[in-house]
């Protein structure tokens, strides 16, 4: 497992903890909640290109990186895997909800 740092942000957002992730099949969409109840959505594609991830794979598990809550990472069913750190949902390619 990849531990995460607390990462110094792309832009002008402050660090905030995940609450919860959850992946949603019919959108093909990842939805992550912060501390603050903020929600954010993530396009599973945007995290598989970020991750250098080619193709497509049955998404197997999600959970959250439990020392800081920093990010969150995708493991699949052909052995890949993925993360996701918390900058990127709320200052990357996301959509607020």
């Amino acid at each position: 497992m990849k531990p995460y740092a607390r990462p110094k942000p792309l832009g002008k957002e402050t660090f905030e903890p995940i609450r919860a992730v959850r992946y949603l099949d019919d959108s093909d969409m990842f939805e992550v909640e912060f501390e603050s109840g903020a929600t954010y959505c993530v396009e599973h594609s945007a995290i598989r290109s970020a991750n250098g991830l080619k193709g497509t794979a049955e998404i197997d598990s999600v959970w959250i990186e439990a020392e800081a809550r920093a990010g969150f990472l995708v493991r699949y069913d052909n052995g890949e895997s993925a993360d996701c750190s918390w900058d990127f949902v709320r200052e990357g390619p996301s959509a607020k909800s």
